[in-house]
């Protein structure tokens, strides 16, 4: 380190007030080479704030002479380097995906903006943003989850001082509420169906409640004909153009689902159908066993599913009932129908069932009623089986 006036300590600088109404933090340190005098500043909402922040930093500084100072790269440069570096190999293609998804919104907001300059501000400012933009609270959240855990990477790599997201409370999810098809439009979408050629799959989700990722990556060897039952292993999902096939997220979601005979025999017919395809084609079909393919056999992409499908509701004069839809108006009538939460959960694929009491819970106070009359049904019988000086007794013993 150099002699002199070029080895000053570093030390914090009382705060200032910017036109804004902020505050602007502000540590004096020496380059321990050159001796070079730098000041480093870091805006802040309170005085209070400002001041903490430089002093924690210049006693930082003295403590580590070499210690190097918030870096000037830009969010965007960083992000880049940390979904590059760090989370590719840990994670999954489609979770690398979301990860860019949801910091897309970030990216667009301050990109451009140094690291060291991001307030919780800023976040707090984008969150108000995004929600009076109509996005979901649901995407708010992840859009705050993918961003602290970068800016946490970037505090251990020494980038910046602190995280400005800890200082930040996302919105509280709230679960849209689910609208449920009506019978009648259910039926009306299977009638127009009869003719589609993806009859099998509208039927197949409406009886299975399996999701569209689901349904697109299933083999005709996931099916075995003889048990009548189908597993469910993998999912496909796509984004900015790329298609990929995985296994499914968690060990519950690999399920395997018992299959109804009318189910069976509609999914044989289609692949009767299949085959006709599979010869009309020759060798440019492909081979790789989709159950609900694309006419050459390719697989069938999400979107192209939901577009064919919104062209079938069209039809059926459905306009608001989504695919999706099927799958909870199936879990529904599971339910109202007194199969065990347990069993509808794993049909599902969910990987708990508080996840299905979350999103199924408004059906069971429907069935309270329901609950109650059987309990009478059960004790009157009881009762009347005692004969009728039990009952003379109840009216004695009354309230």
């Amino acid at each position: 380190m150099p002699n002199g006036p070029q080895a000053k300590a570093p030390y914090a600088v009382e705060p200032r007030k910017l036109d804004s109404g902020r505050w602007k933090g502000r540590v004096v340190r020496y380059d321990p080479e050159t001796g070079k005098r730098h000041e480093m500043t870091q805006t802040f909402d309170t005085k209070r704030e400002a001041k903490h922040w430089a002093e924690t930093e210049a006693a930082k500084y003295r403590e580590d002479p070499n210690r190097k100072p918030p870096s000037e790269e830009t969010f965007a440069s960083f992000f880049k380097k940390w979904l590059e570096g760090t989370a590719v190999g840990r994670v999954r293609d489609t979770t690398f995906l979301t990860y860019q998804r949801y910091a897309a919104h970030c990216l667009t907001a301050f990109g451009n903006k140094p690291l060291k300059t991001l307030t919780p501000a800023d976040f707090q400012a984008l969150y108000a943003q995004m929600l009076a933009a109509g996005k979901a609270t649901s995407t708010v959240h992840h859009t705050h989850v993918v961003a602290h855990s970068a800016l946490d990477e970037a505090v251990n790599w020494g980038l910046i001082p602190f995280n400005p997201t800890d200082r930040v409370k996302p919105p509280r999810v709230t679960s849209p509420e689910i609208v449920l098809p009506t019978k009648e439009e259910a039926m009306r979408l299977l009638d127009v169906a009869e003719t589609d050629r993806l009859k099998a799959l509208w039927w197949f989700v409406a009886l299975t409640g399996c999701r569209r990722g689901e349904v697109v990556a299933l083999k005709w060897t996931d099916i075995d004909w003889g048990q009548r039952t189908v597993v469910i292993q993998r999912t496909a999902a796509e984004f900015n153009n790329l298609l990929t096939v995985h296994d499914t997220k968690t060990a519950k979601g690999r399920r395997t689902i018992a299959l109804s005979s009318y189910l069976l025999n509609i999914l044989n017919e289609h692949r009767e159908r299949q085959g006709v395809e599979r010869e009309f084609f020759g060798k440019d079909w492909n081979r790789e066993e989709w159950v609900f393919p694309s006419e050459r056999g390719t697989m069938f992409w999400p979107t192209n599913v939901s577009a064919h499908y919104r062209r079938l509701r069209t039809r059926a004069s459905v306009s608001t009932v989504r695919l999706h839809d099927l799958r909870h108006a199936m879990a529904t009538a599971w339910i109202a129908a007194g199969v065990p939460i347990k069993v509808v959960s794993e049909r599902l694929g969910h990987a708990n069932i508080s996840v299905t009491l979350q999103i199924y819970g408004h059906v069971l106070p429907n069935m309270q009623h329901e609950a109650a009359d059987q309990m009478d049904a059960l004790f009157v019988t009881a009762r009347a089986a005692d004969g009728p000086q039990n009952d003379r007794k109840s009216v004695r013993d009354g309230p």
